[in-house]
């Protein structure tokens, strides 16, 4: 009995969908997780979509956060509370579980950073944790407020650093993720965002010595804008 409680504008052509329903732990979601989607209006109901949620389920509520890339995107924002809501999964692997240490690197470019959003809270009150989220604009930073709360009340375990600028202001290589996070080398790494960005991460966490296995990415393209 999942249906859309209310939709909230974050950001220039960015909005969240607020979902609201029963005994949604049944379905076993954790932040990280996507789901398809398809809700009870016209052009929304025939197709699934693949939305990541933006933040940890509760028992009655779920929230996707969605960018404008297009027609179906866009049509999202006018989307009326009481809209019945379909909901396939959950899917993929990007989840808290996959980490064995005891310090972890959480990276979101742009929107990515609506899982990353999702699986801050899912982490074990001892893990130590970097959120990186970079943006070309400040108005981009979404979720801002939140990660600035969730930052103040982990007592120091979390730090958030906010890199708004080019790609040549901040460059995402190894040298400098280091001189940023110290213990970036003996960590898991988890990244959310545009190809490119994702690459450089990657390259990033190579040239540190990290193995693969403690790498985890998500498909921005696929399911998170």
């Amino acid at each position: 009995n999942l249906k859309v409680s209310r939709v909230v504008v974050e950001g220039p052509g960015v909005i969240s969908i607020i979902m609201r329903g029963r005994k949604l732990h049944k379905l076993a979601a954790e932040g990280g997780h996507f789901f398809g989607w398809r809700f009870l209006a016209r052009n929304h109901l025939m197709i699934s979509h693949p939305y990541s949620l933006s933040a940890t389920p509760t028992e009655h509520l779920m929230r996707i956060t969605v960018k404008d890339l297009g027609d179906h995107s866009r049509s999202l924002a006018f989307l009326k509370p009481g809209t019945r809501v379909f909901v396939e999964g959950p899917y993929g692997a990007f989840t808290a579980g996959r980490s064995s240490r005891r310090h972890v690197v959480l990276v979101g470019g742009g929107v990515g950073i609506t899982p990353i959003r999702a699986i801050m809270e899912e982490f074990r009150q001892e893990v130590q944790m970097d959120v990186v989220f970079r943006a070309s604009r400040e108005e981009d930073l979404v979720f801002r407020q939140e990660l600035d709360y969730l930052a103040a009340q982990s007592e120091g375990a979390m730090r958030i650093h906010y890199l708004v600028g080019s790609r040549e202001q901040y460059p995402m290589d190894a040298a400098s993720l280091m001189k940023m996070i110290p213990l970036f080398a003996d960590s898991d790494i988890y990244i959310c965002g545009p190809a490119p960005l994702v690459e450089s991460v990657r390259k990033a966490a190579q040239d540190a010595g990290i193995p693969k296995n403690r790498f985890h990415d998500e498909a921005f393209a696929f399911h998170s804008a």
